[in-house]
């Protein structure tokens, strides 16, 4: 059975499975980010912003997590020595650009009782709850990854905060705290995801201002 566990640890950690698994998590952020109905209403969320803003500030977030990620792999696992120096940079900002103009192209919309239907882009809420559980599961993967392949910088600490947290990613030491904070900022993506599929499994149009005819 260990070896069984073992085996399968080598894999999750493959460089070319982990690039995979990393292009994934950033394609699904766009597209659960496109499909989110949330986003064309003019209710506040907790951060005080419209659910437009709001979103766009979590899909910004999400995006930067996943390009601090890129940076600590590219630092440590590079796919090929053909690409360009910083060449993640331009793929970032391409991936800020697209979601900032879906963003200013999204207009808000308010149920005045002409059940106006929504963007013919936006699927059916199963899909798009489908699209989110995927997404939680390559964030949690990619995370997992990440967390096996760094292992523990310092076996001597026994304690559990040190084996399981400070000591991971090359541990939190001086000249490594800036890959520490990089690699642990993962778990923003587990949290971020969370957050989305629990609006989308739980979206009602009347809770957001929209149209009925969104409920679909």
């Amino acid at each position: 059975m260990n070896e069984l566990f073992l085996s399968l640890a080598e894999f999750i950690i493959t460089p070319l499975f982990r690039w995979i698994c990393l292009a994934i998590t950033i394609v699904l952020n766009i597209i659960k980010y496109t499909n989110e109905p949330q986003r064309f209403s003019f209710k506040t969320a907790f951060t005080g912003l419209t659910f437009k803003w709001h979103l766009f500030l979590i899909i910004a977030i999400a995006l930067t997590s996943n390009c601090l990620t890129t940076i600590g792999m590219w630092g440590t696992i590079p796919f090929t020595k053909y690409l360009p120096d910083y060449w993640y940079v331009y793929v970032y900002i391409i991936a800020l650009a697209i979601v900032t103009q879906i963003t200013i192209n999204s207009k808000q919309v308010e149920d005045d009782g002409s059940f106006n239907p929504p963007p013919t882009y936006l699927l059916p809420d199963k899909y798009r709850i489908l699209i989110s559980y995927v997404s939680l599961v390559i964030n949690i993967f990619t995370t997992l990854q990440s967390y096996i392949y760094f292992g523990i910088a310092d076996y001597s600490k026994k304690s559990i905060l040190s084996r399981y947290i400070t000591e991971r990613y090359g541990g939190w030491y001086e000249g490594n705290k800036m890959d520490f904070i990089f690699n642990w900022s993962g778990i923003f993506d587990i949290v971020e995801s969370i957050y989305i599929l629990f609006l989308q499994y739980n979206f009602q149009a009347c809770n957001y201002g929209l149209p009925s005819s969104w409920n679909f």
